[in-house]
Order: C-alpha cells, then sequence, then structure tokens
C-alpha cells in the first residue's frame, strides 16, 4: 500500500511538473503600455551624429577614394593619347669633360690676335745681328720645334759672313690677307707678305720681298702658355740671296 503511494505521488509530481513547463505566461495589463523601441528626440540624434567620428571617417575615407579614382582616370586619359606619339628625347647637361672642353674651345678665330701673334712670332725667326740669333730662342713655344731648327740652321748657314760685315737682318710684315679659318678644329691659315732689312757696318741697307704662309693651331690660354695661338708651319720664299 505504501509503495502506491509513493508511485501516484511521483506521477502527480511529474505531471505538475509538466503542465508548469507548458504554462503560457498571461499579459500584464501593464507589459502592453512599454513599448518595444524608443526613437530619440531630433536633437539628441542630431548632437549625437554631429559628435560620432565615425561619420567624418567615413567622409573622409570617401573623399580620398574619390580623389584616388579622379587621378587614376586622369593618367588613363594621358596615357591613352600618348601611346601615339613619338618618344621625346631629353637630352641632359653635359659632362664635367664635355663642360671643359666647351670653356677652352675657341668659338672664333679673331684676325686680330692672329695678326698679333704672326707679326710677334715669325720675325723672330728671322732675326739676326752680326751673326748671332739672340731673339731665337724666344721663339721656343710659339713655334713648333721644327720651325725653330730650320730657323736657327738658315741663320747659321751665313753667321760667319754676317759677323765679318757686322750685317743685321729683320722681318717686317707688311699684309696678312687670305686667312682661312675652322673654328671645329682650331686651325688658321693665312698669306703673309713682308720685306727683309738687311744692314751694314757701313750704314748701307737692302730691302728683299718676302712672302710666307702660316698654318696655326688655337691654343687654349693658360699661365704656362698665355699665347693664343701655336705656328704650325711656316712656308716662306725670299729673293735674299
Amino acid at each position: 500500500m505504501t509503495e502506491e503511494l509513493m508511485l501516484s505521488s511521483s506521477i502527480q509530481a511529474a505531471a505538475i511538473v509538466r503542465r508548469w513547463l507548458r504554462r503560457v505566461p498571461r499579459p500584464s495589463p501593464a507589459a502592453a503600455l512599454i513599448p518595444s523601441a524608443a526613437p530619440l528626440p531630433a536633437a539628441a540624434e542630431d548632437r549625437y551624429r554631429s559628435l560620432a567620428w565615425v561619420i567624418h571617417e567615413q567622409r573622409l575615407a570617401a573623399l580620398l577614394l574619390a580623389a584616388l579614382v579622379a587621378a587614376c582616370g586622369m593618367v588613363w586619359l594621358a596615357a591613352i593619347p600618348l601611346a601615339h606619339k613619338p618618344a621625346v628625347v631629353v637630352r641632359s647637361g653635359p659632362s664635367l669633360k664635355e663642360a671643359a672642353a666647351a670653356f677652352y674651345r675657341i668659338p672664333e678665330l679673331s684676325y686680330d690676335q692672329l695678326a698679333f701673334f704672326l707679326h710677334g712670332c715669325v720675325p723672330l725667326l728671322y732675326a739676326s745681328q752680326a751673326g748671332q740669333s739672340p731673339l731665337l730662342p724666344l721663339a721656343e713655344g710659339l713655334a713648333t720645334p721644327e720651325i725653330c731648327r730650320e730657323a736657327e740652321r738658315r741663320l747659321a748657314a751665313h753667321s760667319a759672313a754676317m759677323a765679318k760685315q757686322g750685317m743685321t737682318q729683320a722681318l717686317t710684315l707688311t699684309e696678312i690677307a687670305g686667312v682661312v679659318s675652322d673654328p671645329a678644329a682650331g686651325r688658321a691659315a693665312a698669306d703673309l707678305t713682308g720685306y727683309l732689312t738687311v744692314t751694314t757696318r757701313a750704314g748701307g741697307a737692302r730691302f728683299f720681298p718676302w712672302h710666307g704662309r702660316a698654318v696655326v693651331a688655337a691654343n687654349p690660354g693658360s699661365r704656362l702658355d698665355p699665347y693664343p695661338f701655336y705656328l704650325l708651319t711656316l712656308e716662306a720664299q725670299s729673293s735674299l740671296p
């Protein structure tokens, strides 16, 4: 009898639990008055949006994206027509070697400088006094060694006779014409006209026509060699016996 009572009690307890779990809550009269969502006031919402940095970050990101897209579009628009244009060669500045060559290169050969050089150089090759040639060493550095040796040989050929007679010889240039210059190569040629003056101890003087053709090279002036030209060749003719 006791076991039957315990079983009946357990069955009733289980039924009560099931009804409790399956119960449906009754709606409360006050719950119907509580809204499911409460919107913010317009002033509060505007204030919140003005202080929300996320909105500003989104606007800045959109602005940067728009600028990037516009820049890419402009690059492509510029690249499309440039693809059909010929290439443009942009020359760089001169190197140190080219700048130095341009600085020392003579853009044009001056006739005045050429005439001054020839008047000062060529007469040194013919100056003689009593068989001596004291001015000939001054021509070294102005003319090639071959020209200086030829002038020394020519003056020494009659040095004994000139010393015996006390003769002097001097060349005077009267005209420099037919100048042909090549500024790119730094060369110039000219026809020379003048006369040789020969005097004796007795006081007499004789004059002999002289003609020649000289070729010079432009020389950049420096402290070691301040002369603007260098005598390369000299072809001369004279009626001097």
